[in-house]
C-alpha cells in the first residue's frame, strides 16, 4: 500500500434510538478517526453484533424495544468483555449503578446531555486504556484524517443548524402527544419518549434549558402515567409551563439579548445536590429549585449521594443536618473530600436552630443555614446567593478584537458559563482595560489594524505584571508558520476561526484553570494549602472594610501548634511537616468558602470568619482542634504519635479595628492560654 502506514482504526457501535442525536456523536467520533456502526433498537444492534466485532459499545438507557439494561445483560451472556459505555438521560439509582459497573462490567456510566468533543475524548482515552485484541481491529491508511477538523466544524455546524430549524416542530409534536395523553393515558408511554429524547439530545445541540424542560415534563408524565386516575391539582399546569418556556428556550441563540443569557441558561453553572432523606421534602424542593431553571440532583442516603457528586459538575450541596442513619455533617466532610470537591458550596438545613448545630455547620464549611419546614423564599434566596459566589469566581475574560461581529459572539458564548467579560477594539485601549479590568484570559486577535497581535503578545512577555497572563491567539489564518510565531510570541494557544462552540469553551475552560493554578500557587502555600501571609492581609483589609461600612461583625483567630520543635527535633522536619499539612487540610475542609485561612508563619494560623462573633469561632475551632488531636502522625519507625494545637481569638470591634490590632490581641490571648 502506496503513500501510507498501517494503522488501527477501532470500531464503536452507537445504540440510541435519537437520529439527531447519533447523528451529532457519530460525525464527531468519525472524525477522531473510528469507524461508527450505529442502530436504532436493541434487535437492529443485536444483528449488527453477530456480523461486527465492535471495540466498544454506547447504549443509551431507554431503547424503543427494550431498557438499556436488560439488553446489556443479554449481550454480557455471551460477550463478557467488549467495551460499554451505558448513557442515561436521568438518574440511575445506586443498586442500578452498582449492578452496571461490578456485574455487567459498564466501563462509564455518562448522563445527557453530553459536550459531544469532551465525551469523544472520554471514549478514546477509555479505549486506549483498555485496548482489545488484535483480530478484531481494522486496518486503514494513515495520512489524512477520515474528517479534518473543518470538515468537522462544518458538519457539526450543519447538524446544529438543521436542528434548530426542526426543534419548534418536536416541541409541538410532543404538545399534540401530551394533548392526546390527557384523555388517553395509554398513549402517555409515547409523549413520555419523546421528551426523553429531547431531555438528552437538545442539550448536546445547544439548547441545555430545553433539555432541562423536557426533563421537568418527562418526569411529570411519569406522575401521571403511574396514576392516571388521581391527578394532581396542579400537574397539567406545570407541563403547560414548562412547554411554553421550552418554545422560548428553542430560540436561536443569537435573538437572545446578551444581557439575559446568563440567567437563561443556568444550567452551565452545574447541578445542585439536595439530599435529604424525606420523600416529600425532596419533591418540595426539587419543584422550588426547578422553577429557577436550575439542574437538580437528589439524594436520600450517603452513599447515593457521593456516588452522584463523584460524577457530575456540581455548583452546591444542599443537605439535611438530622436523617436517619446518617449524620448531614460528616456526609458535608465526605463530598469535601471528593476529588474537585474541595471547596464545594455547602447549605445545610435542619429544623434544630440551636447554637451548636449552627457552630457544627460552620465547622464543616457551610456557606449558609436555612430553617426546616423549608421555605421556598429562603431556598431561593440560598441558591441564588451561593449561584452568585460561583459566578464570582468563574473568571474574566478580555477580548481584543478588532470584528465587533466576533467580539459579540465571543462574549454570548463566555457570558453563557458565568464569564465575566470585557472587548476592546484596539491595542491602545490595552494598558488601561489591563489595570482596570485585570483579567485571568486574554484572547488575542492575530490581525489587527496597524500592528500584529504576535506583536501585542512579545509586548506583554516582557512585562513584569502581566508576563504570566494567559493568551488565546484567534486568526482565520491557521498555516504552520502562524501558529509557530504565535508560539513563539508567548501565546498559551491557538484558536481559528470560525470558532466551533465546544472547542472554543474546552480551550477557554483550559486556560482558565491553568490561570488559576498560576494564582494559587502565588498566593497559597504549598505545604499547608492555606493562604500566605501577603495575600490574606490584603483579603483582611477587603473584609474589614465591608464589616465597617455594614457593620458586621468579623472574628479572628491564631492558631500556633503546641512544642511544634520538640516534633522536628524528635522526629525529623518532614514530620513535622506533615502535622502542618495536617493541620493545613482541616482548616482548608472545616469552614466556609468566604472564611479566611493562611498560614502566618512556622507554626501559626490565621483564621478569620467574617460575619460571624467570637463565641462562634471559639466553638468552631474548639472542635477543630479536637479533631486535631485525634489525628495521628506516623513517624519513621512505624510508632504513632499525636500533636495538639492552641488558639486565641479577637473580635471586631471589640477588639480593634484593624487587622494588626486584631491580630495582635488574638496573639496575645493565644498566649495566655498557653
Amino acid at each position: 500500500m502506496v503513500g501510507g502506514t498501517v494503522t488501527e482504526q477501532q470500531c464503536i457501535l452507537l445504540l440510541d434510538d435519537d437520529n439527531e442525536f447519533r447523528a451529532l456523536l457519530g460525525a464527531v467520533l468519525s472524525a477522531r478517526g473510528f469507524e461508527v456502526l450505529d442502530a436504532a433498537s436493541a434487535g437492529d444492534a443485536t444483528a449488527l453484533l453477530l456480523d461486527e466485532s465492535p471495540d466498544l459499545v454506547i447504549v443509551d438507557g431507554l431503547l424503543p424495544d427494550q431498557p438499556g439494561v436488560e439488553w446489556i445483560e443479554s449481550i454480557r451472556q455471551h460477550d463478557p468483555d467488549t467495551l460499554i459505555v451505558f448513557l442515561s438521560a436521568f438518574w440511575r439509582d445506586l443498586e442500578t449503578f452498582q449492578r452496571l459497573t461490578q456485574e455487567l462490567n459498564v466501563s462509564l456510566v455518562a448522563y445527557k446531555p453530553i459536550e459531544p468533543l469532551v465525551f469523544a475524548e472520554t471514549i478514546g482515552q477509555l479505549l486506549q486504556r483498555q485496548p482489545k485484541a488484535s483480530e478484531s481491529v481494522r486496518p486503514t491508511v494513515s495520512g489524512t484524517p477520515a474528517n479534518p477538523p473543518d470538515t468537522l466544524r462544518a458538519r457539526m455546524a450543519q447538524l446544529r443548524e438543521a436542528y434548530t430549524l426542526e426543534l419548534p416542530e418536536k416541541l409541538e409534536q410532543l404538545e399534540a402527544l401530551i394533548d392526546k395523553a390527557r384523555t388517553q393515558p395509554e398513549l402517555t408511554k409515547e409523549a413520555s419518549s419523546t421528551a426523553h429524547r429531547l431531555r438528552g439530545t437538545a442539550g448536546a445541540y445547544g439548547f441545555k434549558l430545553v433539555g432541562v424542560l423536557a426533563g421537568q415534563i418527562e418526569d411529570l408524565l411519569a406522575e401521571y402515567q403511574s396514576s392516571p386516575l388521581r391527578v394532581r391539582r396542579n400537574l397539567w399546569t406545570e407541563v403547560s409551563r414548562a412547554l411554553e418556556d421550552a418554545r422560548l428556550a428553542a430560540q436561536p441563540q443569537a435573538s437572545t439579548p446578551r444581557a439575559d443569557l446568563a440567567s437563561v441558561d443556568s444550567v452551565s453553572a452545574g447541578t445542585i445536590l439536595f439530599v435529604d432523606d424525606d420523600p416529600d421534602v425532596r419533591r418540595t424542593a426539587t419543584l422550588f429549585l426547578r422553577k429557577q431553571l436550575l439542574e437538580v440532583c437528589v439524594a436520600s442516603s450517603a452513599p447515593e449521594a457521593l456516588h452522584k457528586a463523584a460524577s457530575i459538575k456540581l455548583a452546591a450541596a444542599i443537605v439535611d443536618v438530622h436523617m436517619d442513619g446518617m449524620n448531614g455533617f460528616d456526609l458535608c466532610r465526605e463530598l469535601r473530600d471528593l476529588p474537585g470537591k474541595g471547596s464545594l458550596p455547602l447549605v445545610l438545613m435542619s429544623a434544630d436552630q440551636g447554637l451548636e448545630t449552627r457552630v457544627a455547620s460552620t465547622q464543616v464549611g457551610a456557606s449558609l443555614f436555612i430553617e426546616k419546614p423549608l421555605r421556598e423564599d429562603l431556598l431561593s434566596l440560598a441558591v441564588q446567593q451561593i449561584m452568585d459566589e460561583a459566578s464570582a469566581r468563574r473568571g474574566r475574560v478580555l477580548i481584543l478584537e478588532d470584528d465587533p461581529d466576533f467580539s459579540s459572539h465571543a462574549e454570548l458564548l463566555l457570558q453563557a458559563n458565568e464569564i465575566d467579560t470585557r472587548a476592546i477594539a484596539t491595542p491602545a485601549e490595552l494598558p488601561a482595560t489591563l489595570e482596570e479590568f485585570r483579567p485571568d484570559l486574554l484572547l488575542l486577535d492575530l490581525d489587527l489594524p496597524n500592528t500584529s497581535g504576535v506583536d501585542v503578545c512579545k509586548a506583554l512577555r516582557l512585562s513584569v505584571q502581566w508576563q504570566t497572563l494567559p493568551i488565546l491567539m484567534i486568526t482565520a489564518t491557521i498555516d504552520d508558520d502562524t501558529r509557530i510565531e504565535a508560539f513563539r510570541a508567548g501565546a498559551n494557544d491557538f484558536i481559528s476561526k470560525p470558532v466551533l462552540e465546544e472547542e472554543f469553551n474546552a480551550r477557554v475552560d483550559v486556560q482558565l484553570m491553568h490561570a488559576r493554578l498560576l494564582q494559587e500557587r502565588a498566593e497559597r502555600d504549598p505545604l499547608s494549602g492555606l493562604m500566605l501571609r501577603r495575600p490574606f492581609l490584603e483579603a483582611l483589609e477587603q473584609r474589614l472594610s465591608e464589616a465597617h461600612r455594614n457593620e458586621t461583625p468579623l472574628a479572628a483567630a491564631i492558631i500556633d501548634i503546641d512544642h511544634f520543635k520538640q516534633v522536628n527535633d524528635g522526629f525529623g522536619h518532614a514530620y513535622g511537616d506533615a502535622v502542618i499539612a495536617g493541620l493545613g487540610r482541616l482548616l482548608r475542609h472545616r469552614f466556609r468558602h468566604e472564611d479566611l485561612r493562611c498560614r502566618w508563619g512556622g507554626e501559626e494560623f490565621v483564621v478569620v470568619l467574617p460575619g460571624q462573633k467570637a463565641d462562634l469561632l471559639e466553638r468552631a475551632l474548639g472542635r477543630v482542634l479536637t479533631e486535631f488531636s485525634e489525628m495521628r502522625f506516623e513517624a519513621s519507625d512505624h510508632t504513632t504519635f499525636t500533636v495538639t494545637a492552641s488558639a486565641g481569638v479577637a473580635a471586631l470591634p471589640e477588639d480593634g479595628l484593624s487587622a494588626h490590632a486584631l491580630i495582635r490581641r488574638a496573639d496575645q490571648r493565644l498566649y495566655r492560654s498557653k
